[in-house]
């Protein structure tokens, strides 16, 4: 039920909604140098570096740390 509301009003699913969320999240704590790939991937509950970076570049395109080096760059 919640996916077809949601695919309904949204054109999206739960899950992608989710994934979005997080993905914006994840580039938010990224801005900030001081905190570590590492520790964002903990404060968003991945199990670990490595699930956090295949995730981020599956939805961004691009990994966590090439992401954060374009930011700082700018």
């Amino acid at each position: 039920h919640l996916n077809a509301l949601c695919q309904d009003l949204l054109g999206k699913t739960a899950g992608e909604l989710i994934r979005d969320r997080i993905l914006l999240e994840a580039k938010r704590l990224l801005v900030n140098a001081d905190i570590s790939i590492s520790e964002i991937a903990w404060q968003l509950n991945f199990a670990d570096n490595s699930y956090f970076s295949k995730f981020f570049k599956k939805q961004a395109g691009t990994t966590p740390e090439a992401f954060r080096k374009s930011i700082l760059e700018q």
